[in-house]
């Protein structure tokens, strides 16, 4: 039988070989073309090292659970932490509970922190979610043009640390215990 052709064993060695040409192409393409995000410069996932650039935190408008909608302008002057999420993560469901403890010790120093749900399918499960784990700061219903502007996130949980000037002072990655949460906050105030 011919080489290139279909054959009762599955497809022809240049038909595989043309296609692996294609993915890695692509793959080639889409890494040259991947904007560099705030990751950029890290050392891996669950990092939290300073950044050696400075960004002003992207501005956004988005509905919290009750519908109305809430701007980033009312973080200006305030430390803020914002922190992209979903319930059907397990490392974001279980750092939330530390999240809700040091939100609840530093809100009254002016700390604000915002929870960026990227739930899609699962929103209807927000929430009961929110009640169970006692969350009371504020929490927001994401979209894909936020992810991108931050630098388009592709891992959740992602923690934003904003400074009072309304610059990123550390970004965060994975899953974070109470105890390191707590000491970047303490870092903003």
């Amino acid at each position: 039988m011919k080489s290139g052709t279909l054959s009762g064993k599955g497809i022809g060695e240049v038909p595989l070989i043309l296609a692996l040409v294609v993915v890695v192409a692509g793959a080639i393409l889409l890494y040259r073309n991947w904007p560099p995000g705030p990751e950029a410069g890290k050392t891996g996932p669950g990092t939290a090292a300073e950044p050696s650039w400075s960004r002003t935190a992207p501005p956004f408008s988005l509905p919290d659970t009750n519908g109305n909608i809430y701007s980033s302008a009312q973080l200006a002057g305030k430390p803020a932490v914002i922190n992209f999420f979903a319930t059907w993560c397990p490392p974001c469901t279980a750092e939330i509970p530390g999240f809700v403890e040091v939100y609840n010790k530093h809100r009254y120093e002016g700390f604000e922190l915002v929870g960026i749900s990227l739930d899609t399918d699962t929103r209807g499960n927000l929430p009961g979610f929110l009640m169970s784990n006692k969350v009371g700061y504020r929490i927001l219903f994401g979209d894909l043009a936020t992810a991108r502007a931050y630098g388009g996130v592709s891992s959740i949980p992602t923690t934003f640390f904003v400074g009072k000037d309304g610059e990123i002072k550390n970004v965060h990655v994975g899953y974070m215990d109470k105890d390191a949460f707590d000491k970047e906050v303490k870092k903003l105030l």
